[in-house]
């Protein structure tokens, strides 16, 4: 076996009697889906839904920090942060779907799921609000808005970022 080839527990070498010629390029056999077992480890979507999450609650502070100095680069950090945030925000709900399909995550918490689909819609329609001119993207909708978001954004993170639960080991 070649050290520098990682293998995995879904697959496994193929003996060399096989006819197919694909099949002995490649040398491995994939099970089916029904089949896998489930996957050890720790989910992904908490790492990206943190890091997102972190990007949605600093909108808050350069809302504040715009709202205090009228220095016009605040509110474009403001809208940089929003949509970097939110890119990871679906980012997130694409790594939760995998770590369902991975059967990395058992059963999904209903309530962090609601609070971050919310702060994912609040921070939508704040990025819309940000788009329009000067003083009015980001006072007083802005603010209110941003404050929402990293407020629940908080108490979720409080909570803990993880969505789903660990499938049970049997």
């Amino acid at each position: 076996m070649n050290r520098h080839f990682p293998t995995d527990d879904v697959m496994q070498r193929v003996p060399r009697k096989i006819s197919d010629p694909s099949l002995l390029r490649v040398g491995l056999v994939f099970q089916s889906f029904e089949k896998a077992p489930i996957r050890q480890g720790r989910p992904w979507h908490p790492r990206i839904i943190g890091l997102g999450a972190v990007l949605l609650i600093a909108v808050f502070a350069t809302d504040v920090t715009y709202a205090n100095t009228l220095l016009f680069q605040w509110e474009n950090f403001s809208i940089w942060l929003l949509t970097g945030g939110l890119v990871l925000a679906a980012l997130g709900g694409v790594t939760l779907v995998l770590d369902i399909l991975s059967r990395r995550v058992a059963r999904i918490d209903w309530v962090k799921f609601i609070g971050l689909a919310v702060a994912s819609l609040l921070s939508l329609l704040n990025a819309f609000v940000h788009s329009r001119d000067a003083y009015t993207a980001v006072v007083p909708q802005g603010i209110v808005l941003s404050a929402s978001v990293a407020a629940l954004l908080a108490f979720i993170g409080w909570l803990g970022w993880c969505v789903g639960e660990p499938p049970s080991s049997r």
